[in-house]
């Protein structure tokens, strides 16, 4: 990932079900990832690192979700009330020395 802004809810998953696999991040360089819920750091890349949720994510995840619910009639509320974690690149250019 090189920029941007992901976000991944998960819903419909079952408790026991996972948004994500093994090795969430590889090769981002930038941009954040939001995922609805607890992700175990075992299933992170090197180049991902989990930033605590301030208060400006929690204004763009509203943002995007009400959008998202107003397409899908889904309850905002009830996606927000879920902790998210925040996934930030480690470096700017993880494989910057393989190349140049």
């Amino acid at each position: 990932m090189a920029g941007g802004i992901l976000i991944l809810l998960g819903l419909g998953l079952r408790p026991d079900e996972s948004v994500i696999g093994n090795y969430c991040g590889t090769g981002m360089h930038g941009g954040v990832i939001y995922i609805r819920g607890q992700v175990d750091k075992y299933r992170l890349a090197k180049e991902a690192d989990v930033q605590p949720v301030d208060d400006k994510d929690k204004k763009v995840l509203r943002m995007y979700i009400e959008e998202f619910a107003g397409y899908f009639a889904y309850n905002v509320e009830d996606i927000l009330s879920d902790t998210f974690t925040k996934l930030v690149p480690v470096g700017k250019r993880p494989y910057g020395k393989l190349y140049a």
